[in-house]
């Protein structure tokens, strides 16, 4: 299983996880103080990072 953060542009709440698994991507709200939120499962990475650009309605930074 590979683990990503996703931070977006702005400040504020501004970090999601990616998980990859079996084919599969999880997508999750991230917190600093854990308790991450699951937003999505899809197929392809773009399509995750499509769901963070939606669900936040900022664009992405960066990818760790």
């Amino acid at each position: 299983m590979t683990k990503r953060k996703v931070i977006v542009e702005g400040g504020g709440e501004n970090l999601y996880r990616v998980s990859e698994s079996n084919g599969w991507v999880w997508v999750y709200k991230g917190s600093v103080w854990g308790g991450d939120t699951q937003i999505g499962k899809v197929r392809a990475m773009r399509d995750a990072l499509a769901i963070i650009e939606n669900h936040s309605g900022r664009r992405i930074k960066t990818i760790e």
